[in-house]
C-alpha cells in the first residue's frame, strides 16, 4: 500500500498543478484585456494591474519632467485601454523629476542681453524691478531674482533687477483670463514682476489661461511687486 499511495499522491500533485497554476496561465496568455492606465503612477505600484492581465513591464526611457514627481510614469503604450494579450509588454516612460539649472550671473549685462541668456539657459524671463546700484551703470542689470547661483528647475521665472532712479507706483493689471504669455508682457510693461506660478487642473480654459493671481487688480503696488498667477492646465 505504501508503494501505491506515495505514486498516487505525486500524480493528484501534479494534476493539481496543473489546474491551478499552469492552465489559468496558458489560458490567460491567448487572450486579450483592456491596458490598465499606469500614467500618473509610482513605478513601484503598478505591479498588482500588470499581474491582473498577465502582463509585463519595460522601461523604455527616462526623461525630465517639471509636472511630475521622480519615479512617476508620464507615457506608455499601448495607451490605456487598447486591448492586450496576456504575456504583452507594456513600455512606459518615467519621470526623473525636474531638471535643476543653475541660474546665470547677469550683473552688468544689458537687459536685452540678459534676456537672451536666461531663454537659452532653459529659463522663463518674468519682469524688470528697479535696482539703485552704484557700481553698474544705469540701465543694466543690477542683479536677479533668484540670485545668481541659485538651482532651478527648468521653464523658472527669473526676474532681473535694473539699475534705475528712485522707484515709482502702478496700478496691479486684471490678468485673469489671459494667458501666461500676455500677463507676463502686461507685468514687464508696469515695471512689476512675475511671482509664483501654480498649475490648476481646469479643462474648461486653455492651458495656460490665468485662473486667479496674488494681488487684486486696481491696487496701487510699488515698482518692482511680484503677482503671483494661478493658471489652468488640462491634466
Amino acid at each position: 500500500m505504501k508503494f501505491l499511495v506515495a505514486p498516487l499522491l505525486v500524480i493528484v500533485g501534479l494534476v493539481v498543478l496543473m489546474d491551478i497554476v499552469v492552465m489559468p496561465a496558458v489560458t490567460r496568455h491567448g487572450r486579450e484585456f483592456p491596458a490598465p492606465n499606469l500614467v500618473g503612477r509610482s513605478i513601484e505600484t503598478v505591479r498588482p494591474s500588470l499581474d491582473s492581465v498577465g502582463a509585463l513591464l519595460e522601461i523604455a526611457e527616462q526623461r525630465h519632467s517639471p509636472d511630475h514627481a521622480e519615479g512617476t510614469i508620464i507615457e506608455q503604450r499601448p495607451a490605456a485601454g487598447r486591448p492586450i494579450k496576456g504575456g504583452r509588454t507594456l513600455k512606459v516612460v518615467v519621470s526623473r523629476g525636474s531638471e535643476l539649472l543653475d541660474v546665470p550671473r547677469l550683473r552688468g549685462f544689458s537687459v536685452r542681453q540678459a534676456e537672451l541668456i536666461l531663454g537659452e539657459a532653459g529659463f522663463a524671463i518674468g519682469g524688470r524691478a528697479p535696482a539703485q546700484d552704484p557700481d553698474v551703470p544705469v540701465g543694466t542689470v543690477a542683479g536677479t531674482i533668484p540670485s545668481a547661483g541659485a538651482r532651478l528647475p527648468r521653464e523658472s521665472v527669473v526676474n532681473l533687477l535694473v539699475n534705475e532712479s528712485e522707484p515709482e507706483w502702478a496700478w496691479c493689471p486684471n490678468l485673469v483670463g489671459k494667458n501666461i504669455e500676455e500677463a507676463r508682457t502686461i507685468l514687464r510693461e508696469r515695471g512689476l514682476m512675475l511671482g509664483r506660478v501654480e498649475r490648476q487642473l481646469d479643462s474648461r480654459l486653455l492651458p495656460g489661461t490665468v485662473v486667479s493671481q496674488s494681488i487684486s487688480p486696481g491696487g496701487e503696488v510699488r515698482v518692482g511687486t511680484e503677482i503671483g498667477l494661478v493658471i489652468s492646465r488640462d491634466r
